[in-house]
């Protein structure tokens, strides 16, 4: 398990545990969610993920709250 921040390019997740928000929620974010992480921007830029087929940024603080399993 490590947080979401840490994760490597084009590698797939399971989210384990993350920050109960209900706009992660609306996102499709959710425990058990399994997705794919796109791209990491330098300087603590966002995350971003893709779910299904929607690509969502994730801000460096929040992805370093969400812990992840590599799939």
């Amino acid at each position: 398990m490590m947080p979401l921040a840490f994760g490597n390019k084009r590698s797939k997740y399971r989210v384990v545990k993350l920050p109960d928000s209900h706009l992660l929620k609306a996102l499709g974010l959710r425990k058990g969610t399994e997705f794919t992480l796109e791209s990491k921007h330098p300087f603590k830029g966002p995350v971003v993920v893709k779910v299904g087929c929607r690509c969502i940024a994730i801000d460096y603080d929040v992805a370093r709250d969400i812990l992840v399993e590599e799939v």
